[in-house]
């Protein structure tokens, strides 16, 4: 039976350090007229793009409809492309996750998506920035929904039309960083494979009892054995 692997994209995939949320405070400055500096910390770790737009209108106390939340989140993605591509960007892609990809894409029963808080759009530039958005069929992705835990069903309704595969939830199997990954899973039934390379330790996130959790992908041979194999 095939596996149904869903990955999240920052701290698991990538780490494209602070760009993303230095993209957001861009937006804001641009549609509110004010200083990042007036904005407390964004709690961004695992949020959906819509859920963190909507924390920043309601810090300024404005009012939001849902096409002004994506209105203000077109101006983020412009920021966050410009951001992505410019000179000094330093982000990078995570230790072992190109070499697990290539390896996934090559195995018959492995069948990669996405389940992420970013939108669409903005998963694409984040991904394609690192040469792997290719790697991925379909998923769930912020802009379906700003609650991540109604992610998952759309996420494996989409893979199931993509491949033409029907999983079993035991099959399914999410992958994230953050304790928001682990209870997405637990939302719609499927198996959390918890990985620290984001802002919690393992220690941290094995707390929460996800399925498995691992310190990275580092151990390539490994992390496959245990998404195809375990």
């Amino acid at each position: 039976m095939p596996r149904l692997l869903l990955f999240d994209i920052d701290g698991t995939l990538i780490d494209s350090n602070g760009a993303g949320g230095s993209a957001i405070l861009d937006a804001a400055e641009e549609w509110f007229g004010i200083r990042r500096e007036e904005l407390p910390p964004l709690q961004l770790a695992g949020a959906t793009d819509p859920a963190i737009a909507m924390d920043v209108f309601g810090l300024v106390n404005r009012p939001h409809t849902p096409e002004e939340v994506f209105s203000f989140l077109d101006r983020y993605l412009a920021h966050l492309h410009r951001r992505l591509h410019a000179e000094e960007f330093s982000g990078f892609t995570l230790p072992g996750v190109k070499t697990l990809l290539d390896v996934l894409r090559d195995e018959p029963d492995a069948h990669l998506g996405l389940l992420t808080g970013n939108i669409r759009r903005g998963a694409e530039i984040k991904l394609g920035r690192h040469g792997i958005y290719d790697r991925f069929l379909d998923g769930g992705f912020g802009s379906d929904h700003h609650d991540r835990n109604q992610l998952g069903p759309i996420a494996q309704r989409r893979m199931q039309d993509a491949t033409g595969a029907r999983y079993d939830i035991a099959d399914v199997i999410v992958i994230g960083d953050t304790p928001k990954d682990i209870r997405c899973a637990e939302a719609f039934g499927a198996k959390c494979l918890a990985v620290a390379t984001g802002q919690y330790s393992a220690d941290e996130l094995s707390a929460l009892k996800p399925w498995r959790t691992v310190e990275s992908f580092a151990d390539v041979p490994a992390i496959v054995n245990l998404l195809l194999r375990d």
